[in-house]
């Protein structure tokens, strides 16, 4: 068969910050370069199980009883859920940076601040990114919820978040996405 011409110096110049199709924009070398610097940048944390932990091994020290925090606070959450308790909080904001841009910027954010991708939603002119809001000293395991749409050469984002199963998150939620959004 007959090879097709192939110019790498063609595909290393081709402009993907308006790209708004998730799958094509990390197949691009360049992106999957910046996402796996910020993940590099990403500091490793105690989650909220890992602290209860500890201070049930605190506690098991002084009274001689053992207590698995972490399980107690599992099933409590999980109860908590089932009633409908939760907590979160929403914002959204207009930037001046093209679509794919955007997304891949969000897709740093996440990887540097170590909240793994769990799904993305594709639509006609943007994609809904959710990723987990891992737990820590303030509140337990949630979501974040991020869409990035195409206004023109611009782009809207809105983001919540959402942790089940806790009616107060101590501004947890409101850190999370002024720091996103920022």
């Amino acid at each position: 068969g007959q090879e097709a011409d192939f110019d790498a110096t063609v595909v290393l110049a081709i402009d993907w910050s308006d790209l708004i199709d998730y799958e094509q924009l990390i197949a691009i070398p360049a992106v999957r370069d910046r996402i796996a610097r910020a993940a590099a940048q990403s500091k490793k944390r105690l989650t909220g199980e890992e602290i209860l932990d500890l201070y049930g091994k605190a506690m098991d020290k002084l009274t001689g009883v053992p207590l698995p925090m972490s399980a107690l606070a599992g099933f409590a959450q999980s109860a908590y859920a089932k009633m409908g308790v939760k907590t979160g909080k929403s914002r959204r904001a207009a930037f001046a940076v093209p679509p794919g841009e955007m997304l891949t910027r969000l897709l740093c954010s996440l990887a540097k601040e170590g909240r793994a991708v769990r799904d993305v939603q594709q639509l006609s002119d943007g994609c809904i990114v959710k990723a987990a809001l891992p737990s820590d000293l303030f509140a337990l395991e949630g979501d974040l919820i991020v869409a990035v749409v195409r206004q023109g050469r611009a782009t809207r984002v809105e983001a919540q978040t959402d942790i089940p199963g806790q009616m107060f998150d101590w501004g947890k939620s409101t850190r999370c996405l002024e720091g996103l959004l920022a």
